[in-house]
């Protein structure tokens, strides 16, 4: 007799909402006009219009005129992370620093630019020194847990969303992003919890109902799972993660039929996607449908499934 031997893999999203860098108008006010102060609007301006490169120049200019204002500085390293030039507005921000070292906005946004370059340590040290001038600073606890999230360490990601959540109840992120990392540590009803709070705030986002439906399938409850993954396709519905999470609750539904209807799916969007046929062979395997199963997995193994390798060499050879 098979054992099942699909795997409960479900899927880990980090949240696509962790590093919104807004543009702001300057760290300080000028008291009269004067060129430099004119070329940062027109910056602002063209970069709130998404002509980053544009901007780009005029702040590049501002410089020139004056270099040891904070300002265009400021903001050409805003417009330098959006341009994806990190290692560019890190230089930037740290002069910022260096100009006005009182100011939280500076070491933010370069912590923001160091942990899109994956240096987590160096993001983590920067968030810490933005709380410790703006002890409220929730989004810095945000990315903060991110940050460590990455590193593995999701009981201090936890402790650091809880603070964001402290001081902004209806950050729907944090909440979404400590249920990740409690369904890390196998706190799926803590997980579940945070996840619901995420949907109440915001019900539009198809991975908070797919994560809540991993943690449900976790937890060994599949039909809920079901209907979360469900809600999570009929949102995105070319969401190849979801329908994968639902084929394999059905299959330890024992739903088999309904499980090959969703790898079908699957591999109508990624023909490619070679976990879909081993897991498609095993629900033939189970329907009886012993010629099919075999040359799913002779496919799945040609795209270099070792799963689908050893099925073949158990089963059909």
């Amino acid at each position: 007799m098979l054992v099942s031997p699909v795997e409960m893999n479900f899927f880990r999203l980090k949240s696509i909402f962790s590093f919104l860098i807004v543009l702001v108008a300057s760290v300080s006010v000028f008291s009269q006009k004067t060129p430099q102060k004119e070329l940062i609007e027109s910056g602002i301006l063209k970069a709130k219009l998404g002509d980053f490169k544009a901007a780009l120049k005029d702040f590049n200019q501002a410089v020139e005129l004056d270099s040891v204002v904070a300002e265009p500085y400021y903001n050409r390293g805003l417009v330098r992370s959006e341009l994806k030039d990190y290692p560019g507005a890190i230089l930037d921000f740290s002069k910022v620093i260096t100009l006005r070292p009182s100011l939280a906005e500076p070491y933010y946004n370069r912590g923001l630019a160091k942990d899109y370059m994956k240096d987590f340590l160096g993001a983590i040290r920067d968030y810490d020194k933005a709380i410790s001038l703006k002890p409220d600073y929730n989004e810095a606890y945000h990315n903060m847990g991110l940050a460590k999230y990455d590193l593995g360490d999701y009981q201090d990601a936890i402790k650091d969303f809880t603070r964001a959540l402290q001081y902004k109840p209806d950050f729907t992120e944090a909440f979404y992003n400590r249920g990740l990392s409690r369904f890390n540590i196998n706190d799926l009803s803590g997980a579940i919890q945070d996840f619901n709070d995420a949907i109440k705030f915001d019900p539009t986002q198809f991975e908070y109902f797919s994560s809540r439906g991993a943690a449900k399938a976790a937890e060994g409850n599949y039909e809920d799972a079901i209907s979360d993954f469900s809600i999570a396709i009929s949102i995105a519905p070319t969401d190849t993660n979801s329908r994968m999470n639902m084929a394999l609750a059905y299959m330890y539904l024992k739903k088999y039929p309904e499980a090959v209807e969703e790898y079908n799916q699957i591999i109508a969007v990624n023909p490619e996607d070679a976990e879909a046929y081993a897991n498609r062979g095993v629900a033939k395997h189970y329907l009886a449908d012993q010629p099919g199963a075999c040359e799913d997995w002779k496919l799945a193994s040609q795209k270099k499934s070792e799963k689908a390798k050893t099925y073949l060499l158990k089963y059909c050879e």
